[in-house]
């Protein structure tokens, strides 16, 4: 039985990046899908974007909502988000004698197909979700949570093992990648990863039209700009949308615009009501209320108090420990 909470960094990881002053995110060049996280300290809501990626806490406990829905999870879970999703977060439990431990694996569509494909050519078939007895904790179907195996401890394990200087292995590291997607291919959110593997799959077409809000948010379009570049019909798309990421276009939309409104005013510098203009805003009053309503603040009284604690302490103790 693999250990799954840690006092102190694994004594298996001595440069996986769990140093003991380290609080934001780190990665190594032997493997470049994996990045580890280390924060001694709770923190304040942070609205950000989980991209297509699985999510291990090792230590601690965080909570997200996705559009309002509270999703909690810790070392008993590992969480897949098979979309580009803004949400805001917040690390709930995190010491010095128990700093919060996290670990991303990034992931790409080809390489999901890669696995089913070689399964299927050994006739190690995939199962289907319905075939699995380990529990899934779904708030919409682009997110969700299952309880974590010791299969995949112990790859993780071994894995991250590999970042010790003295066993600089790329050729390792990608064959425990190739295990760990495996099993979680053979989890219950099995079918998810499928999806997003398959082009024409509604998930894929929704992530075409994610991928053009995240880089047109704060212009003014029509949203069924959408539909065309989803290749949906519309009633299709609207509700496709809604069932995988909780939220509507628009809604989604404002999440990307206050993501980006808070950075320019946090780092730099840039006045509330012209950061709200510039990431699309036509009314401050508007702006205003959306901001309190993720942040818990509204915009002035959240940079007063960044400043109290001071920006750069700000950014590393509640933001950088962040994916």
């Amino acid at each position: 039985m693999v250990s799954r909470g840690y006092a102190t960094p694994p004594s298996c990881c001595p440069a996986s990046g769990y140093y003991p002053h380290c609080t934001g995110p780190v990665t190594h060049t032997i493997c470049d899908f994996l990045t580890l996280y280390r924060t001694e300290t709770i923190t304040d809501p942070v609205l950000v974007v989980y991209e297509p990626r699985i999510y291990i806490v090792v230590q601690g406990e965080k909570v997200l909502y996705l559009h309002d829905r509270p999703i909690l999870y810790d070392e008993s879970q590992y969480l897949i988000s098979t979309l580009d999703l803004p949400v805001s977060g917040q690390i709930t439990r995190a010491s010095a004698a128990a700093p919060h431990l996290a670990v991303c694996i990034s992931f790409s569509p080809s390489e999901i197909n890669e696995i089913i494909r070689e399964s299927q050519t050994t006739h190690t078939n995939i199962p289907s979700p319905h075939s699995l007895h380990n529990t899934v904790t779904t708030a919409y179907p682009a997110m969700g949570l299952s309880n974590i195996t010791d299969n995949i401890l112990h790859a993780l394990l071994r894995l991250v093992n590999l970042l010790d200087p003295d066993k600089n292995s790329h050729f390792l590291a990608q064959l425990y990648k190739k295990e760990l997607l495996y099993y979680f291919l053979h989890g219950q959110q099995g079918h998810v990863l499928r999806d997003i593997a398959q082009s024409h799959s509604d998930l894929s077409r929704i992530n075409r039209a994610l991928n053009y809000l995240r880089h047109h948010f704060h212009e003014h379009f029509e949203m069924n700009t959408l539909v065309t570049i989803a290749g949906m019909g519309q009633s299709t798309f609207y509700k496709r949308f809604s069932e995988l990421t909780g939220m509507t276009p628009v809604q989604y939309r404002t999440k990307l615009r206050l993501q980006e409104a808070r950075r320019l005013m946090v780092h730099e510098g840039t006045k509330a009501a012209h950061a709200g203009f510039l990431v699309g805003y036509d009314s401050p009053s508007q702006f205003s209320r959306d901001y309190k309503h993720i942040f818990g603040r509204p915009p002035h009284a959240d940079l007063q108090h960044i400043r109290t604690i001071g920006i750069e302490a700000y950014k590393r103790q509640h933001e950088d420990v962040w994916f």
